[in-house]
């Protein structure tokens, strides 16, 4: 029999909630299939079964906060009898069913709840008038302006999940009953439709749409209205955090040309596979290696030199921009690090980051080229001191020895933290980034 535990999601994080529990107890589960949903900062992370077997018990129901390892659930063969100390609740580390018990009477009581099928709605507020519903309930519903006082939660004791705040937006859509039904069938999120009926009103002939072009963002059509469009989680911290950034860092920019001739060829020469991105993220952490002055940080009253490269690598997904970190990239060759950086780019895609792989960044990688990008600047990504925009390779001429030749050409700008990163020194470092590329000189 296996102890299922709430997973550790960072060093800092000593509580987490699960939101949902993706299978019920009796279900056969696989390992590596999706068991429950764990709520962080940013998102909903699925947590996978470690294991397969059947899920003989449920330990913790879903919409409890509780502390990181605590033990949750059990896994075992199907007629395997689950040992009596853990319906007793005395297992070292579960939260006690006997206290999960005596805590929902206490809740039912207070809520004024009776077990019988005519019991009254469940009242998700408190006597003090405070409102009993998640923290990514709570924030769903700010952002989308849902009132919470007289929703009726699924959770605990009447606790308002944020699927019920997601099920109340649904519900505010416009659209036609047969429309609705299709969308159920096909599993076919409603918001993310724009309705070409009268008012805006979502048609059957708009989810099929949607139905056939899934890969494709819908184009909004000028409505003649002013629109207010609610901001997702993600894109509310990027905006307080850039926000921040720009107010408190005093950014200059350095660009400079590089000549990608050579590095075109060691790629091709390499018995491995990188990309472009993988090697400017090596030249990156070898220059960074020569100028540890730049991987430093504002102290407020002084400067910390930080001891590892830990490079941030930005993502662009459909609700906004992550920075995964390749930690300790210092000690990677080249090869070990484009494996880890395409690992954590395929985390960021699949929703499976957790916040140790997003957070403890020194210095930080945007490239843009491959969206045909020539050039930008970039707000940096704090506690960095300064950011790398990187722009696509493009075939344009130049001078060489007196002559004219057609070579592939990366602009590439840094952006400084003024306070520590004085332009002498920045462009040093910009001058040796553009060298090691040029001469490919990884060995």
């Amino acid at each position: 029999m296996f102890e299922v535990k709430m997973p550790k999601l960072g060093q800092t994080v000593e509580e987490a909630l699960i939101v949902q529990w993706l299978k019920q107890e009796g279900d056969e589960v696989k390992e590596g299939e999706p068991l429950f949903t764990v709520q962080t900062d940013k998102a909903e992370i699925e947590f996978e079964s470690p294991v397969s077997g059947t899920l003989l018990k449920i330990l913790v129901d879903a919409g409890i906060e509780i502390p990181v390892l605590t033990i949750v659930a059990l896994i075992g063969d199907k007629n395997e009898t689950v040992p009596e100390k853990y319906n007793q609740g005395i297992t070292s580390g579960t939260i006690q069913k006997s206290e999960r018990e005596e805590k929902y009477k206490t809740e039912k009581e207070k809520f004024g709840i009776i077990s019988s099928d005519t019991s009254p709605a469940i009242q998700s507020i408190e006597e003090s008038g405070e409102i009993i519903a998640s923290p990514r309930a709570k924030k769903i519903a700010e952002i989308h302006n849902i009132p919470l006082q007289n929703m009726q939660g699924s959770g605990v004791g009447g606790r308002i999940m944020s699927s019920d705040v997601e099920n109340a937006i649904q519900s505010q859509v416009k659209v036609t009953p047969v429309a609705r039904k299709l969308a159920e069938q096909e599993g076919i999120n409603l918001q993310s439709i724009i309705g070409t009926g009268i008012h805006g009103k979502i048609t059957k002939e708009d989810v099929e749409k949607a139905k056939s072009t899934p890969q494709e963002e819908p184009i909004p059509l000028l409505s003649g209205i002013t629109q207010k469009i609610p901001l997702t989680p993600m894109r509310k911290i990027i905006a307080e955090r850039m926000g921040q950034s720009m107010h408190v860092a005093p950014h200059y920019y350095i660009t400079v040309e590089i000549d990608m001739t050579n590095a075109k060829i060691l790629r091709g020469k390499l018995p491995f596979k990188v990309s472009f991105n993988d090697i400017v993220l090596y030249a990156t952490v070898r220059t960074l290696r020569e100028f540890p002055s730049v991987n430093v940080q504002w102290g407020g009253d002084c400067i910390i030199q930080m001891p590892d490269i830990n490079l941030g690598v930005a993502v662009a997904l459909p609700q906004g921009l992550i920075v995964p970190v390749i930690k300790k990239a210092q000690e990677l060759s080249l090869e070990g690090l484009a494996k880890t950086a395409k690992e954590l780019i395929t985390k960021a895609q699949n929703n499976k980051l957790l916040p140790d792989d997003y957070t403890g960044n020194t210095f930080t990688v945007s490239n843009l080229g491959p969206y045909g990008v020539d050039h930008f600047t970039a707000i940096i990504n704090q506690p960095d001191s300064a950011i790398l925009a990187v722009g696509q390779i493009k075939d344009r001429p130049v001078v060489v020895d007196g002559g004219i030749f057609i070579r592939p050409i990366m602009k590439v700008t840094m952006s400084c933290d003024h306070r520590v990163i004085d332009g002498a020194l920045g462009g040093q470092f910009m001058g040796r980034f553009r060298e090691i590329l040029e001469t490919a000189d990884f060995m």
